[in-house]
């Protein structure tokens, strides 16, 4: 008897001694670590400049934002990243981005030769100077 009389002050003890124990605060600690997006500033820069207009939820171009929306890229977990990233590097490999006929139109929305390499780079997941 005098057992089952302990069990709840043991109780009150260990909720008492749980509720103090936490995670420290860490500015921009990832709650979430796989909802972290994947675009370094560079990569971001060149996008905006040269990928966005298209490739957005709120574009006119249906074919682009159907294939790659860049917000939603942003969003998604980091598995969905690495197969999006895989879709980007064929697609750059191939030449098919930006298209021959959307540069008939803004000439200047071809990536350089750095732009290209810079993205390659970073759809292949490699870092500066890897093979």
């Amino acid at each position: 008897m005098k057992k089952l009389s302990l069990l709840p002050v043991a109780a009150v003890v260990g909720l008492l001694f749980f509720q103090g124990t936490t995670k420290p605060e860490v500015e921009n600690y990832p709650i979430h670590p796989e909802l972290t997006p994947d675009m370094p500033a560079n990569i971001k820069a060149i996008v905006d400049q040269k990928c966005y207009g298209c490739h957005n939820a709120e574009s006119k171009n249906e074919k682009g934002k159907e294939k790659l929306d860049w917000d939603a890229f942003e969003a998604s977990k980091k598995s969905k990243q690495m197969a999006t990233k895989g879709k980007i590097t064929e697609a750059l490999e191939e030449g098919d981005m930006p298209p021959k006929k959307f540069l008939e139109m803004k000439p200047e929305g071809k990536l350089t030769e750095a732009e290209l390499a810079t993205l390659l780079e970073w759809s292949r997941g490699k870092k500066k100077g890897e093979n």
